[in-house]
């Protein structure tokens, strides 16, 4: 008997532990905005890998959980690169390149403790491409400016300040894609030199590293 009854406590004890368990809930935000900062990675096609230096890759957003998880969200972001002069074979002249954008945000993130996150997304928008630099302003006596879409995939990994608290730090890995072909025309020269033509071909890509700051609203 005595045995039985402690088989019985146990099994109780056991019951209301799993109970317990499946009662915690798994933080489930109702929105958030966000800031990340990131260094642009060597790029892609060949002659913007050659000839610019990323300097900075950060943007900021709002986005909303839809359903467990599912997240949309709007932003702005701004992207700097400057001029290789080693690249121009060593020009007396420099510049950078700006690439102010807006975009729309879809993702998905996943609390997997009641600190931690894991998130993926991709922004999409349209970016203004702004090659500010001394060859296009004796040439033009302006920048040089385009326009183009942009994609930028990104995978964040984020940890609350406190299980109860709303404010985050995360590490951001992105890889921008803009639809636009690095060309000398971004410079205002007819060549880039040591390049061939299919140097120019191919899409703007780059990959950025950094972190990000994220505040929580409410809980779902």
């Amino acid at each position: 008997m005595v045995k039985l009854i402690r088989n019985t406590l146990f099994i109780i004890l056991l019951i209301s532990g799993v109970n317990s368990n499946a009662q915690v809930k798994v933080f489930q935000p109702e929105g958030s905005f966000s800031v990340d900062i990131g260094i642009p990675g060597q790029g892609r096609n060949e002659s913007f890998k050659r000839v610019m230096n990323g300097l900075f890759n950060g943007g900021f957003n709002y986005q909303y959980n839809v359903y467990k998880g599912l997240t949309l969200g709007v932003g702005a972001k701004y992207s700097f690169m400057i001029i290789n002069s080693f690249a121009l074979n060593n020009a007396n002249w420099g510049g950078g390149l700006h690439m102010p954008s807006a975009y729309g945000k879809v993702g998905f993130e996943k609390f997997i403790t009641d600190r931690f996150s894991i998130s993926t997304s991709v922004r999409m928008g349209y970016t203004h491409i702004i090659s500010s630099n001394d060859s296009c302003r004796a040439e033009l006596g302006k920048p040089y400016q385009e326009s183009s879409f942009f994609v930028e995939p990104q995978l964040e990994l984020l940890l609350l300040t406190d299980k109860n608290s709303g404010d985050g730090f995360s590490f951001v890995l992105g890889y921008n894609m803009v639809f636009s072909e690095f060309g000398p025309q971004y410079l205002c020269i007819d060549k880039i030199p040591n390049l061939f033509e299919e140097d120019y071909q191919g899409i703007t890509r780059f990959l950025s590293i950094g972190f990000g700051y994220r505040y929580y609203l409410g809980r779902k």
